[in-house]
């Protein structure tokens, strides 16, 4: 039970670090985001789930990646924690982190499709 609520609180720790470092960083920036100044990671998210930057602002999906970032990062500090081995920890995160970060871009994406939010493909 101790080591549950430890590995928790790494978790929100994590995730609370992580998006106090997009609202002080990556927020502040740029003043104002558009085509030509975004992110990578928010250029990456918007081209795999190709979307309609019209229909929602820059600003907003910026807000939703950072907190699905924050949440893939804490998610793999808690899986590299349960192991002991330096290189095992770095096996185990790499790949972890690729699959989390696709898989969760693909959740978002999704839901942002049933909202409408997407291009239509024609």
């Amino acid at each position: 039970m101790r080591v549950l609520l430890y590995l928790l609180l790494q978790f929100l720790l994590a995730v609370f670090l992580v998006l106090m470092y997009y609202k002080f960083v990556e927020f502040r920036k740029v003043k104002k985001l558009n085509k030509n100044n975004i992110p990578t990671d928010l250029k990456l998210f918007i081209y795999m789930e190709k979307i309609d930057v019209k229909k929602i602002k820059y600003n907003k999906l910026m807000k939703i990646v950072a907190v699905v970032n924050a949440i893939d990062i804490g998610l793999v500090l808690v899986a590299t924690n349960i192991v002991n081995n330096l290189i095992l920890k770095f096996l185990l995160a790499i790949p972890l982190i690729f699959l989390l970060l696709f898989g969760s871009y693909k959740l978002v994406g999704s839901i942002l499709k049933k909202k409408g939010m997407t291009l239509n493909e024609s």
